[in-house]
């Protein structure tokens, strides 16, 4: 994968500008003994819940292009959350390392 496609795949993903990612500095990494990740569309972001800690899908951004809020079905709640607390979901790590 080319550095322009990775960069369209994460703004695509997480709904910010390509300029946004490109500032930010996304770069391909590998684990050792695995093979870097080509199928972005596997990738599953998420985030814990502050209630409950419980890993929630990430929400992505709301049509008008604002941050929306995530949701827990176990607490039956909607919260806001920073980027920082996103992270890619460990079981989409295991089916891309497959």
């Amino acid at each position: 994968m080319t550095r322009p496609a990775l960069e369209h795949a994460v703004a695509s993903a997480l709904g910010e500008s390509l300029s946004t990612v490109r500032r930010l500095g996304f770069s391909l990494m590998t684990v050792s003994g695995q093979p870097p990740v080509t199928d972005f569309a596997a990738i599953r972001l998420a985030l814990d819940c502050p209630f409950c800690g419980h890993a929630v899908d990430h929400p992505g951004t709301a049509r008008c292009g604002s941050a929306a809020l995530a949701e827990c079905d176990r607490c039956d709640v909607y919260f806001e959350f920073d980027d920082d607390e996103v992270y890619v979901a460990p079981e989409a790590t295991a089916v891309l390392a497959a």
